[in-house]
């Protein structure tokens, strides 16, 4: 009796690790749409262990009441149910992850409505948001995946709840001094600050609305910075329902502003609907927290405990991630001053206002970029990180490189086509989804210049992300950030030379050299680490893949031409390269999945099984 108890604390204890995980990623997903990218074979008889322990693990998770029951029928009444626990699991997982997906799609939405606007907005918008975004990253957003969500746990308990109480409202009064100070002291700063560096290559009517543009935005961190720790412990309290959305009401906050701004904005406030719409984002994102925090009892405490032990336990967990975050944030205002100040690219003809369309192309190349990295890195994260870390803290390295390996071949299975495919789509796929109302001919030209020479590292980020995370899996955090500060040195050695000839073509490309050094040198360290990881079994599946991918880029590139040249689609706007789009890209992608289970790439059945069984219909 007293072992079969220790085993269903034991699990409940695992599967309230995985619930802290996926709350993780949740808070993650907070700014991805702002953000630049990130700076994200074996033979058959080898892979069938790691492939059934992935499995097999889905299927745990869909235990049911009545299986457990039948096997371990000696557990008292009073003790919780382990399968009853993981449904619960599951469910609070998958609401993290659709308020995820969510804010995705409402991110999505968000720039298609920015583009609309035109250059001439969506430029200084742009421009103005980064110093606001880097601050709260740095100040608070950075710290909630690595210090406030695992500090949060240790007082999550009911008898601990007041001092848990105590401890975030003591972070969250902070935070409210520290960027209202930060705020006012930036709204002296920011003309001098765009003159001189972040937007000086702005005409003047550019320049001087996006200060406006940004001394509106930078107040928004009044809220967003008690909102991120607000959320962090109302996931740490395992409240998910209305917080898991509540990232979701940033992006709407702009939509909204965004377009009332645009039918009215004349009249009442200019143009400032747009910025004025950051601000109601984040009341709306603080608002959806009231009911999780009414359900949790968790109201405003008016503290400021300076010396209590969890605040420094927070700024130790914090303090190299911090490190890191401050020289990505410097690279990334370094990246805008290049950008506004880039001239026009040589292959597009007809821009009158270079730097606040160049700048307007990298952000839209770049959503379309994180889409794919952000669904694979998600998937990744949750088939994967478990697996890993289970291999490590058992010392089981062969077991732990076989895994990395699957995880490698898995990213390059669906990131190479999706490489491919928005090289070889991208001109539809930028007109589909951003060319209308006020978003230019050139424009078009230019995103897909940037998208092109961003996709690059589309291959390398699952691989670079599967390296972090098995860095981490052997509690090794110091390696990445290290290698995250050497890599600047790929984006610097291609940039600096070439940035005032090339344009915004190079500074895409700068970026993808960053990313590709990243991983680069963080596989060699792991091999040093780790002796050989036998990447020579890969061969065979990467041949498969790539040779799959050549023919899908021929089906794309032959429909494409067909449908442009042979019909009059390209003739009628959205619909029309909406037509080519779906064409094009659902045949040559139907082409490629063929290609790979003819060739009998394993990993396409290992994902066909894993999704089953997460689906439980299997």
């Amino acid at each position: 009796m007293s072992k079969r108890k220790n085993n269903g604390n034991k699990q409940k204890n695992i599967d309230q690790a995985k619930v802290k995980a996926v709350s993780q990623e949740a808070q993650e997903a907070v700014a991805v749409v702002e953000a630049m990218p990130l700076s994200v074979t074996e033979p058959a008889a080898e892979q069938v262990p790691v492939a059934e322990t992935i499995i097999e693990e889905a299927e745990d998770k869909e235990t049911g009441p009545e299986e457990v029951a039948a096997s371990d029928i000696e557990v008292s009444e009073e003790q919780p149910r382990p399968g009853g626990e993981r449904r619960e699991i599951v469910r609070s997982a998958s609401l993290v992850m659709l308020g995820n997906l969510g804010s995705s799609v409402m991110g999505m939405v968000r720039q298609i409505v920015v583009a609309g606007t035109g250059a001439g907005v969506s430029g200084p918008f742009f421009a103005a948001l980064t110093p606001a975004q880097n601050f709260n990253d740095f100040l608070i957003n950075g710290s909630v995946s690595g210090a406030l969500i695992p500090t949060f746990n240790d007082y999550a308990a009911p008898e601990k709840r007041e001092e848990l109480r105590r401890i975030v409202f003591t972070i969250v009064n902070l935070i409210l001094l520290i960027t209202a100070l930060a705020s006012v002291a930036f709204f002296f700063l920011a003309p001098w600050l765009f003159d001189t560096f972040l937007a000086s290559g702005y005409t003047a009517a550019n320049k001087a609305l996006t200060i406006r543009y940004s001394q509106i935005i930078f107040f928004s961190l009044v809220g967003l910075g008690p909102f991120a720790v607000l959320l962090s412990a109302l996931y740490a309290l395992k409240e998910f329902g209305w917080p898991a959305f509540a990232t979701a009401s940033y992006h709407l906050g702009i939509i909204v502003g965004a377009v009332v701004g645009g039918i009215i904005g004349n009249h009442f406030f200019g143009t400032y609907g747009i910025a004025l719409g950051v601000l109601l984002g984040v009341i709306g994102e603080i608002v959806l927290l009231i009911p999780g925090m009414h359900n949790q009892h968790f109201r405003y405490k008016l503290v400021l405990d300076l010396k209590h032990p969890a605040l420094r336990r927070i700024l130790l967990l914090y303090a190299p991630v911090a490190f890191s975050y401050l020289i990505t944030s410097a690279l990334a205002l370094f990246d805008q001053s290049l950008a506004t100040s880039a001239p026009c690219a040589m292959w597009v003809q007809g821009l009158t206002d270079c730097g606040v369309a160049d700048l307007s192309a990298m952000r839209f190349a770049t959503t379309l970029i994180q889409f794919p990295q952000g669904l694979v890195g998600a998937a990744l994260s949750f088939a994967v990180l478990p697996t890993l870390t289970s291999h490590a803290r058992e010392g089981q390295m062969e077991r732990f490189k076989e895994t990395l390996l699957l995880g490698f071949r898995l990213g390059l299975l669906l990131m190479v086509p999706a490489a491919a495919g928005l090289i070889t789509l991208r001109t539809p796929i930028i007109s589909a989804i951003f060319e209308h109302h006020n978003f230019a001919p050139q424009q078009v030209t230019l995103t897909a210049l940037a998208l092109q020479n961003y996709a690059y590292q589309l291959p390398f980020l699952p691989i670079d992300q599967l390296l972090i995370m098995a860095f981490y899996a052997r509690k090794n955090t110091i390696i990445p950030v290290t290698v995250g500060v050497v890599s600047v040195l790929g984006y610097l050695v291609v940039a600096l030379p070439f940035w005032q000839t090339g344009g915004i073509p190079v500074l895409a490309f700068a970026n993808t050299m960053q990313n590709v050094l990243h991983a680069v040198i963080l596989f060699v360290l792991l091999r040093r680490t780790l002796g050989s990881l036998h990447v020579r079994n890969m061969l065979p599946a990467i041949g498969k893949i790539l040779l799959s991918t050549v023919v899908m880029i021929a089906v794309a590139w032959g429909l494409l031409t067909l449908l442009q040249q042979a019909t009059p689609l390209a003739h009628y706007g959205f619909v029309g390269q909406l037509v080519i789009l779906v064409v094009a890209g659902g045949l040559a992608a139907g082409v490629y999945f063929g290609g790979v289970l003819l060739l009998k790439v394993e990993e396409v059945h290992l994902l066909k099984g894993a999704l089953l069984a997460k689906l439980g219909k299997k």
